[in-house]
Order: structure tokens, then sequence, then C-alpha cells
């Protein structure tokens, strides 16, 4: 893939001026986002994301993401900025996460286009999955502090509670699964929601949340409190 800096370069400039310049300049950032996710899709190439990180652009996506206004981020770079988080190994995905990217995703979740929504949920479980894999699994997702410190456990759990939108809803639920591995879920409605919903995802049609949630309620029943509120009414985790 040709031109990457040229891309990080048409993301830095500001969207500024008259109505005209700025969606000459919307247009131009929507194009290279465009680009990057026909490229990536689908794609398992290490060595380009990682070109494509020490570039400089996952800092311009995650500018866009903490400054710009909610209404002047369109999916266009939302979808790109998931597509590197996609089909690709866990040391990409730290790569990524060594650039905070967590404030600006769950900015995106106050987002009222709700496909925004989703691919910034989908790009926080990439980011979350990888710290887990990278870390024993009887142990603490290292990741925890650092979403804490965003108030992302709160935005997820507010996204869970409030979407009928069951993609979202399942996601949600995986991501505070992952986020609490071994650690209590002190939240006592946090605690019951989270977990009875993990526990219906055992059944779920789609192989990948079944599996997942069962990764989760694994790593969950590391603590003995979550453990307790697990086996409620007898359930067993799958083997």
């Amino acid at each position: 893939m040709k031109n990457i800096q040229y891309f990080e370069q048409i993301l830095k400039i500001p969207v500024e001026g008259t109505e005209d310049q700025r969606k000459i300049i919307l247009q131009k950032q929507e194009s290279v986002c465009f680009l990057l996710s026909l490229t990536l899709e689908n794609r398992n190439d290490d060595d380009l994301r990682r070109r494509i990180i020490s570039s400089g652009i996952v800092e311009q996506f995650l500018f866009i993401f903490t400054t710009k206004k909610l209404d002047q981020i369109t999916r266009a770079y939302t979808e790109a900025f998931f597509h590197l988080t996609n089909n690709t190994s866990n040391e990409i995905k730290l790569l990524i996460f060594s650039k905070k990217p967590f404030p600006g995703l769950q900015r995106l979740l106050d987002h009222t286009e709700y496909l925004i929504v989703s691919d910034a949920i989908a790009t926080f479980i990439n980011i979350l999955y990888a710290g887990a894999n990278s870390t024993p699994e009887t142990g603490p997702n290292p990741h925890f502090e650092t979403v804490k410190s965003c108030w992302g456990i709160e935005k997820i759990f507010d996204l869970f509670q409030k979407t009928t939108n069951q993609y979202q809803k399942n996601r949600a639920t995986l991501c505070i699964g992952l986020i609490f591995r071994a650690r209590e879920i002190s939240d006592l409605t946090m605690r019951k929601e989270i977990i009875n919903h993990l526990k219906t995802l055992i059944t779920d049609t789609d192989t990948w949340v079944k599996s997942t949630a069962k990764y989760c309620l694994t790593g969950l029943s590391h603590n003995a409190v979550n453990k307790a509120e697990i086996e409620t009414g007898g359930f067993v985790i799958p083997k």
C-alpha cells in the first residue's frame, strides 16, 4: 500500500475555512478512510498495519475521535479504525493500545449513529481481547485500570442498559466480561445483569459470541464473588 504518509497528512488537516472548504477537506479525509477500509477489511497483514501505525495515522484518528464534534465524525472514520484492529495479531492490537485509544472510543459511544457506536464497541473488544490473551488467563486484564480511568466501564455498562441493538448489547456485555477477568464486579446491579446476559450467550447462534461468552465467564469465575453469581440456579460453565 503506497501513500501511507499522504493519508496521515490528509487526516491531519484541520476542518476549517468556509463551508465549501470544510466540505472539501471532509471529503478528502473520508476518501482516505474508505481506501484504508477497503485495503484492510478481511486482510491479515501485520506488516502493513505496522507501517500504518508507525506513520502516525492512529494518532490522527484518535485526535479526531477526542476533539471533533460528534456530528462531524462519520462512519468512514470509525470503520477504518475498526479494521486496523480486526483480523490481526495481539501484537498489533497492543501497539494500538499503546496509543491510548480508550478515551476516544468511549466518547464515540455517545454518537447518535448506531453503526459508529457498533464500530466503537467492537474495537474496544478487539483491544481488550489482546490484553487478555497476552497475560495468564487466571489473572486480571492488564487494561482494567486504563479503561476505568476514562470512565469507560460506566459508559460501556450504560450502553448495555440503554441500547435496543442486540449487536451492541452483546458486545458491551463481552467487553465488561473481559475487563473484569479474575476481578470482582463490585457493583451488584452490574454483576447480576452482565453475568446473567453472558449466561444467555452461551447458547447464542453466533459461534464467536458463544465462545467469547464462555471465555468471559471462565475468566470471571476466577473471582469467588463472581463465581457464586455465575453458579446461581445451578449454572455450570460448559467445558
